[in-house]
């Protein structure tokens, strides 16, 4: 399927290299090398690659010269050194090869500029989302959010003072109040972990979820004035309410909120 669709493939184990050399192709394909810099998750080990890579130069089916790419552990950390190890590697061992090199995801592309080389992959930042850890957002680096999560009000009640809200009875209101409920649920991917106080968008004003997330919904705290209705637009994230800040506050990451929704959730796409 490879080389009938003229795909690239990445080139990581012994076997992979095996198979490739073995195999009866209608032409060659283009190989990238996946060289393991410190990631130590797949690639060919440093004291290995030159052998490695010498077996790819001299296969006839790979398309030459072949090209190396490797992915950064911990290019979202600055200061930490890692980084500035698994560069040196890389440099090392691709210098004077003619091949194309890549090793740079969002946080090389964003904090490492020499890391860029020939191409760069761009993960998280496609959604204008921040992959750092520090209370940034995609904003901060010149990006725009892409990805707005919504819903709507299915009801809104009026809410007396001491009464909980929700299983457990985790939130009770000080005051009376109007509450409402959101249809969306850790069901939908929303994640269960998130606090009392968390905010949400109803019809643009920033209001706090109250109690637990229950699978289907969700309630928020109106205020006693609320003039909302059920049918009035909910967003959990999204413009004016950036997911890295719903990542802060229930400790779930921002990759992890982003590709978690379930199939429940309609997904619709706009140029």
């Amino acid at each position: 399927m490879i080389a009938a669709q003229r795909l690239h493939t990445a080139v990581h184990s012994p076997e992979q290299l095996a198979a490739l050399e073995q195999a009866d192709l209608p032409e060659p394909v283009t190989v990238w090398m996946k060289l393991d810099t410190g990631m130590h998750r797949l690639g060919v080990r440093p004291e290995e690659a030159e052998a490695f890579y010498q077996r790819l130069s001299q296969c006839k089916n790979v398309r030459q010269p072949v090209n190396v790419v490797s992915h950064f552990a911990r290019a979202d950390e600055p200061t930490c050194g890692a980084t500035e190890r698994q560069l040196d590697i890389f440099t090392t061992f691709t210098e004077g090869k003619p091949g194309l090199r890549s090793i740079a995801a969002s946080g090389g592309i964003l904090l490492w500029p020499q890391s860029h080389y020939d191409w760069v992959r761009p993960g998280i930042i496609l959604y204008g989302v921040s992959p750092l850890d520090d209370r940034s957002t995609g904003r901060d680096f010149g990006c725009q959010p892409v990805m707005t999560l919504s819903s709507s009000l299915i009801a809104v009640r009026e809410h007396k003072a001491g009464e909980p809200v929700g299983y457990g009875g985790t939130w009770i209101s000080e005051r009376d109040t109007r509450l409402g409920v959101v249809a969306m649920g850790y069901g939908d991917g929303y994640p269960r972990a998130a606090p009392s106080g968390t905010p949400v968008l109803v019809n643009g004003r920033e209001v706090p979820i109250v109690g637990r997330v229950a699978m289907d919904m969700i309630c928020v705290d109106l205020g006693p004035q609320a003039q909302d209705k059920a049918g009035d637009a909910v967003v959990l994230w999204g413009e004016g309410l950036p997911v890295e800040r719903i990542a802060e506050i229930t400790k779930v990451s921002a990759y992890e909120l982003i590709t978690r929704l379930t199939s429940r959730v309609a997904m619709k796409y706009f140029d």
